[in-house]
């Protein structure tokens, strides 16, 4: 199976342009949670633009080969996923989460709802000190990752099951329809009318000031570790949200931190027959899609175009994934 399902796992033609000749700058829009927690919003004009990756497979494999060398960076099969690339036209302004879902949201939704995750009734991912890497167990959840978190970090060991149940919660709690980005919005997000690997252009090393991936300061704690930029950081694990720049939208830490589940089921050969207008994925399938890697892994699953996926009450490798939302109305 060519497809990365991450532990279970452009060309721009109209980069960014919004469908009318207006361009307002992204507004922000705060949602009150109770007992001082807020979470922030960013709207995210219509447009269009190339969805997938816009150098070859063996272009993207050759590249990060021969900067990271053979066998640390995804394989063409891996990648296999990103193409075609197509023409994807989003036609409605949507709000997006400025930053990704912090533990403090969280735990907001937890004290209301008293609602268990799935890691907690299974077992999630977290870091064994002792043993220097990630490993699943009964005693990690959002709640306890194995290394130190504060309420301004993005919670992870979420399931998509987990991500969908906040947003019905907050839906009901607001009166407003939240819910997942469809991949499409996200990736038309993410890019933020750019035509490189990231938002902040093709050098992997650039990452640094846009995002959390495994670099330089992973590799001083787990020498073993592979997946690294030379470059550090400063931060071993997840970071606090909005610690980077922001893209040209707004959004902060799209890359990396924090795996961001999606609403579509995942589809290896989906983009060939994708729609035009607003594809919201296929209609069936056993995986949710991933985007925007984490701090665990590299450069090269941090790319604008990559996609993972995993069944939708299981987690990643790792263990590190969470979410941001969107809101049309």
């Amino acid at each position: 199976m060519r497809n990365f399902v991450i532990g279970c796992f452009v060309l721009f033609a109209m980069a960014g342009t919004a469908l009318s000749e207006t361009k307002a700058p992204p507004r922000g829009l705060a949602v009150y949670l109770g007992g001082g927690v807020k979470l922030k919003l960013t709207l995210i004009s219509s447009g269009e633009f190339q969805m997938g990756n816009g150098e070859s497979a063996e272009a993207t494999v050759s590249f990060f080969d021969k900067a990271y060398g053979v066998g640390e960076c995804c394989g063409a099969d891996v990648i296999a996923n990103e193409y075609p690339q197509h023409r994807v036209r989003i036609t409605r302004p949507f709000y997006l989460g400025t930053y990704q879902v912090t533990r403090g949201q969280f735990r907001k939704f937890v004290a209301e709802t008293t609602y268990k995750t799935d890691a907690e009734k299974d077992c999630g991912w977290g870091w064994d000190q002792d043993e220097k890497r990630v490993r699943p167990s009964d005693k990690y959840s959002w709640r306890n990752v194995g290394f130190e978190q504060t309420d301004e970090h993005p919670v992870v060991n979420v399931s998509w099951n987990d991500a969908v149940a906040f947003c019905k919660w907050l839906s009901q709690k607001e009166g407003k329809k939240y819910r997942l980005p469809t991949e499409a919005e996200w990736e038309y997000a993410c890019r933020a009318g750019t035509r490189t690997r990231y938002s902040s252009g093709d050098d992997p090393e650039a990452l640094v000031k846009v995002g959390n991936v495994a670099d330089a300061a992973k590799k001083a704690r787990a020498p073993d570790a592979g997946w690294t930029i030379k470059a550090s950081d400063g931060y071993v694990f997840t970071s606090p949200v909005g610690s980077f720049k922001p893209n040209a939208f707004g959004l902060y830490d799209m890359h990396g931190n924090a795996w961001q589940w999606c609403a579509d089921l995942y589809g290896e050969g989906y983009y060939a027959k994708s729609p035009v207008n607003d594809p919201t994925g296929p209609g069936s399938g056993d995986d949710h899609v991933l985007r925007g890697g984490s701090w665990y892994f590299g450069p090269d699953f941090a790319r604008s175009s990559f996609r993972g996926g995993c069944k939708p009450g299981q987690q990643p490798i790792g263990g590190f994934a969470g979410f941001r939302l969107a809101r049309t109305n």
